[in-house]
């Protein structure tokens, strides 16, 4: 059931409900940005491959190939869990019942929130250790892009996942279900 099959009841479960909502827009959102980096990144690829023996090639085709590949994996990292892709053991849950999916919920949203806390505890150690460009990485004007430009999808998608997290443990206090889908709702 995702957040849009779902009737809430009461003022705290629609507004939770309105939040999931929008945490699953978000993840249609950055679904759109990661296949947009792909196409950009087999588009410059092509034209590589294409130019090359026509004695054509621009250098920064290679690292804006690179760039885009970076970014499909960091905007794919929030898109995939928004949108219930990501690896789910409920095969294994429901064999113990409601207790085992529960549980099941509580363990997945507590790792993430770990696992997010931890890439987050490393913000500034990136910040700090950003500096510089991305060599051949050329913006209009001639200058080329920030090293910090790499990993801020990474950041806002981490945030993200966490939040997801904590609407997901809040939903359950809620006594709501957990979003679980096996196709895209917009196909």
């Amino acid at each position: 059931m995702t957040p849009h099959e779902y009737h809430p009841q009461g003022p705290l479960q629609r507004a939770l409900n309105v939040a999931d909502r929008v945490n699953w827009s978000l993840g249609g959102a950055f679904l759109w940005l990661s296949n947009i980096c792909l196409l950009v990144m087999l588009g410059l690829t092509a034209a590589t491959i294409v130019l090359r023996p026509m004695g054509l090639g621009a250098y920064w085709m290679w690292p804006w190939t690179m760039v885009f590949f970076i970014w499909l994996s960091f905007f794919g990292f929030f898109a995939l869990y928004a949108r219930l892709k990501d690896v789910r053991v409920d095969f294994v849950a429901t064999r113990f019942g409601p207790v085992g999916m529960a549980l099941t919920r509580i363990v997945t949203d507590a790792a993430t929130l770990l696992v997010t806390g931890v890439l987050l505890s490393q913000l500034p150690t990136v910040i700090a250790t950003s500096r510089g460009v991305y060599d051949g990485a050329i913006l209009p004007g001639g200058l080329e892009l920030p090293r910090l430009a790499l990993s801020i999808p990474l950041f806002v998608s981490t945030v993200l996942v966490a939040l997801n997290a904590v609407l997901d443990l809040v939903k359950m206090a809620a006594r709501m279900p957990e979003n679980v889908t096996d196709h895209h709702p917009e196909t």
